[in-house]
């Protein structure tokens, strides 16, 4: 004789989940020692000129199709792509550190950055690699919103890139002893 399996009882109180998070000043502290390279998202300011901001939340997601993801806090950056649907992204070079500065609201002299046009988007002249991306998602996390895009147009030069660990720039000299 055959008996059919019975379905467990379903459980009458389940746990509320528990909530976790680590000291934010440690979080902080730790978090910065993940070296990271150095970006600018760029985006038409819709007045004929090019706003941006200094990231390094810039990850590539998929090769087929290429699809990136950018995180961003709100502010007139984000208000922009939003509006937009399209952001660029350079990755900085070793010698952009001004570039760098300046997309985080640094301006210490008259010094103003040269752009690419592109087809869609403007990019950072000069710099590693350029995307021109069209947004395809947005995921809010928290105090953030990720951007996904599907990478539209692409370039690279050759170079070594601006890094960032324990919260200062560093300048790596690949394929140097």
């Amino acid at each position: 004789m055959t008996r059919a399996a019975e379905a467990p009882p379903a459980p009458e109180d389940v746990p509320a989940p528990v909530e976790v998070a680590a000291d934010s000043t440690q979080f902080r502290n730790s978090v910065a020692l993940f070296a990271t390279g150095i970006a600018v998202v760029t985006m038409q300011d819709g007045e004929g000129g090019v706003h941006g901001a200094t990231i390094n939340s810039f990850t590539s997601i998929s090769l087929d199709p290429p699809t990136v993801m950018i995180s961003l806090k709100p502010g007139y950056a984000h208000e922009l792509i939003s509006k937009s649907g399209w952001y660029g992204v350079s990755v900085l070079s070793k010698t952009q550190q001004e570039h760098s500065r300046y997309f985080c609201g640094t301006r210490d002299s008259d010094w103003h950055p040269q752009f690419v046009a592109g087809e869609n988007v403007p990019t950072l002249f000069g710099s590693l690699a350029r995307f021109e991306c069209k947004v395809i998602d947005t995921i809010t996390v928290n105090d953030h919103t990720l951007f996904l895009a599907r990478v539209a147009r692409c370039e690279s030069e050759d170079g070594s890139p601006l890094m960032f660990f324990a919260s200062t720039y560093h300048q790596p000299a690949l394929g140097e002893s």
